[in-house]
């Protein structure tokens, strides 16, 4: 038996992922430990692993990060917004971070510590010697950010096949966009100076991908750039389906009818404002031959579904995607890799956070449509469903993915990763 400390950035798609793992890790029989948000105290604890909240002062609520970061709201998705979440969200809350991590590992002595690639906090530890920290093994939720010259993350999102030879990233990415790079990097590497850590010897988005033990992606190069210069310590393991407590099946929800099923979310935090996509979404589709299953992650919402629509908080993917024809998203990562696992082809609506990294590869693997705003209209939500119900190669791409999805067992694989980075049995 191992002992396995988690952490986790404390929302849903960041959190759930982990605790699958979690619970894998537990019924193998590890003593495995999980520091997040105090939200997600009792999804812990169902998995047999301990929970341990982080310090009340960087506990937010990620349905309410409005009223924690009130400028955010003030910013459209996109680079801007995306540049903020990271100094403000991110990068202050990296001490506090650092002291539980530490905290714990002094008192728990784990074998092997396993983050997500959005936990920051586990920078210091890493930046420092080797010899005096545990393993360190990531799992990335998020596209892979990884820069390389065949890959530029945060800049054009231009697939690598395409990017001109003779131009470089400062060539390719806006002006105003490189100023907002060179803010996040300055702000990181002055709030690891101002706490007695030395600076980042590369780029914020690089940072944990090249200093943990273990990188292992939740996709696979099906649905990832190939890249000339991924270390060895970069894994891709395939996707891991994450089932929801919410079982309600297609057929309970719409009994006896029979018309394409369209599933349309807004995830779980980029969901303030329904009416960027969901809601427009259900006017866009309510005269079409379809039924529409729209899930509001856990936002409040008055809107009353048209005749051929429900409107619900959360539903398992595992139980609703191997009968949805479209599946229409801003953008989360792990969704769409649900929505590929199943062969169904995606539209994309999502500038914000990592999202116009997952839009460029949906484009870029041929398996569904980017629509290129976080406000698509109704008319271009209704011809892109349109299109892609009556264009079988975005089927037939998002099945060639599927089935290079089915050849990964992402549970297995992470299982055996981390057993090869926990010290020998005395």
């Amino acid at each position: 038996m191992a002992r396995i400390l988690i952490a986790s950035t404390a929302t849903p798609g960041h959190v759930f992922p982990l605790l699958k793992i979690a619970g894998h890790l537990v019924r193998h029989g590890h003593a495995v430990t999980v520091l997040s948000g105090k939200l997600f105290r009792q999804d812990v604890e169902k998995t047999g692993a301990q929970f341990q909240p982080f310090d009340e002062r960087i506990d937010f609520d990620y349905r309410h990060l409005e009223s924690h970061f009130p400028l955010r709201a003030t910013l459209p998705p996109g680079p801007a917004q995306m540049a903020l979440a990271l100094k403000n969200f991110f990068a202050d809350a990296m001490p506090f971070q650092d002291q539980d991590l530490r905290r714990l590992i002094s008192q728990l002595s784990p074998d092997v510590v396993l983050i997500e690639n959005t936990f920051y906090g586990a920078l210091p530890l890493l930046l420092g010697p080797k010899d005096q920290r545990p393993k360190v093994a990531c799992i990335g939720v998020t596209p892979l950010t990884l820069s390389s010259r065949d890959s530029i993350f945060y800049g054009p999102r231009i697939p690598p096949a395409v990017l001109p030879d003779d131009l470089s990233r400062s060539t390719l990415v806006e002006p105003s966009t490189l100023q907002l790079i060179d803010d996040v990097q300055a702000y990181f590497n002055a709030t690891l100076s101002a706490h007695g850590h030395p600076p980042l010897q590369s780029a914020v988005t690089d940072s944990l991908i090249l200093n943990v033990d273990r990188f292992l992606q939740l996709s696979t190069q099906a649905f990832d750039y190939a890249r000339a210069e991924l270390p060895a310590t970069v894994q891709f393991v395939g996707p891991l389906n994450v089932k929801h407590p919410n079982g309600q099946s297609v057929a309970e929800l719409f009994p006896g009818d029979e018309r394409p099923l369209v599933v349309v979310t807004q995830g779980t935090l980029a969901n303030a404002d329904l009416n960027q996509l969901l809601l427009p979404t259900l006017r866009a589709l309510a005269d079409l031959p379809v039924k529409v299953l729209a899930l509001t992650g856990g936002r409040d919402t008055d809107a009353v579904a048209p005749q051929n629509a429900r409107i619900i908080d959360f539903v398992s993917y595992v139980d609703v995607l191997p009968e949805a024809s479209v599946f229409i998203t801003n953008g989360g990562f792990g969704a769409i890799n649900g929505a590929l696992s199943h062969g169904v082809p995606v539209i994309v609506a999502g500038t914000g956070e990592d999202k116009a990294e997952t839009a460029a590869r949906v484009v870029w693997a041929r398996c569904g449509i980017n629509l290129g705003t976080s406000y698509p209209t109704e008319q271009a939500i209704r011809e892109a469903v349109e299109k892609t119900l009556r264009t079988p190669s975005f089927k037939a791409h998002a099945q060639a993915i599927a089935e290079d999805f089915s050849r990964h067992d992402a549970l297995a694989a992470i299982h055996t990763q981390l057993g090869l980075l926990m010290p020998a049995p005395r």
